[in-house]
């Protein structure tokens, strides 16, 4: 047994490393770490401060995911808090990581980030993030309501989306799309499913919503384009009104191209002007 002198010497010397890795994680340059990442898929991190974040780790103030296509960086995500520490499971393996916790669109995002042949890919776990927050949703001109949950992976091998290969099983809840301005919302209510990218073929399986206005099943492929409104897409959707839904889109499911309980519809031709049958 050690003397009482050495066992005190032993304490003080793991308190002091204790310290001394905590203070180094935490003045890690974890931006810098993370560009490099990002760097081969022109995107890259920036933040306002840097702070300790206990145990281990580090936390960013005022975050933002820009792109560096094109002349002038164009902004993709931004983050009021972002959390980062070295992922210590994966230094056990001998995979170094990184782990990623951000506050977005009202919730939580959280992310392991490492390399691999060539490659970067990450893990990730959403949590009730607003869609009624989100600018790329916007921007595409339909307005949502809701909040998505869901758990996935990505592996990120090039700038160009169809490059890349990502999956995500998604638990959405008290969903509402606006598809017409000016038209009546329609609510969705709970939404899950699985989405899959691969060789540039967006693929839903079993997508389905219910306890809204109409109870939804979609399964079918979105080819991407590089002008993601000419992206094509093949889909069997059935539709099941409930009696909200035919209350007030009774008018809309009579100009539909058959009853909804003929069978289900077949959307096909460009994503902003398919064809309906």
């Amino acid at each position: 047994m050690l003397p009482r002198g050495k066992w005190l010497i032993a304490i003080y010397g793991v308190f002091g490393l204790a310290v001394f890795v905590t203070f180094v994680a935490a003045s890690f340059p974890y931006s810098d770490a993370l560009s490099s990442l990002l760097a081969p898929y022109q995107m890259k991190l920036v933040y306002e401060s840097q702070h300790m974040n206990m145990p281990i780790g580090a936390r960013l103030e005022d975050v933002r995911l820009l792109s560096t296509i094109g002349s002038a960086p164009q902004l993709i995500l931004s983050s009021p808090d972002v959390t980062l520490a070295p992922a210590l499971g994966s230094l056990l393996l001998g995979r170094p990581a990184i782990s990623v916790s951000a506050d977005l669109y009202g919730g939580n995002v959280s992310a392991t980030i490492y390399q691999r042949a060539g490659a970067t890919n990450l893990s990730f776990v959403l949590s009730a993030l607003s869609l009624a927050q989100s600018e790329p949703l916007r921007e595409l001109g339909t307005k949502l309501d809701g909040n998505v949950s869901g758990i996935g992976t990505a592996e990120l091998k090039s700038p160009l989306l169809p490059d890349n290969t990502a999956r995500i099983t998604l638990d959405s809840r008290d969903v509402v799309v606006e598809i017409v301005e000016g038209a009546p919302p329609i609510r969705l209510g709970t939404v899950s499913g699985i989405i899959s990218l691969q060789d540039g073929v967006v693929t839903m399986h079993d997508v389905e919503a219910h306890g809204g206005d109409l109870e939804v099943k979609a399964e079918g492929t979105l080819r991407l384009d590089p002008d993601i409104e000419e992206s094509d897409v093949e889909m069997q959707l059935s539709l099941v009104p409930t009696p909200s839904g035919r209350e007030h889109f009774g008018l809309f499911l009579k100009m539909l191209p058959h009853p909804p309980e003929e069978g289900p519809y077949d959307v096909s031709g460009p994503l902003m002007s398919p064809n309906v049958t």
